[in-house]
């Protein structure tokens, strides 16, 4: 028999990735991505993708998500440059309250799903109400 009423279908996600994979960002605070990366075993290489340097996070490298005269195609040529350059880096999209965020010629969601490499999107809080999954390592 099929259902009459709508399915409740809510639009975050209800549990979290493990790890960021490529294609598929995660999103965490500021805090809590220091915590995760500290738990890995390898410490990736990050890049915070932020509107300037100031904002990047202790002991993570800038790379710039704006520039004055600076159109998306150029921000995101930029980009594609940097992922020929540091293969094995991870990229931090700075999405908290108060920054730029990143020029692109397509909405950012989708942008950044289209991203062949590891991608944390960090917000300034309650991480698990955004479009993108939480990252969370599994305890052990």
């Amino acid at each position: 028999m099929r259902r009459k009423e709508p399915l409740e279908v809510d639009s975050n996600w209800k549990h979290p990735l493990p790890m960021p994979m490529p294609f598929q960002p995660v999103c965490v605070t500021q805090l809590e991505a220091i915590e995760q990366i500290s738990l890995l075993p390898n410490q990736p290489r990050v890049f915070m993708w932020t509107d300037e340097e100031r904002h990047c996070i202790n002991g993570w490298e800038f790379l710039a998500s704006v520039r004055q005269g600076v159109p998306p195609q150029g921000i995101e040529a930029e980009l594609n440059a940097w992922m020929e350059q540091y293969p094995d880096a991870w990229l931090a999209v700075d999405l908290r309250d108060g920054i730029m965020p990143p020029s692109t010629t397509t909405p950012i969601e989708q942008f950044l799903s289209s991203i062949p490499r590891q991608v944390i999107v960090i917000v300034s809080s309650d991480s698990q109400s955004e479009v993108w999954p939480n990252w969370s390592l599994p305890t052990m």
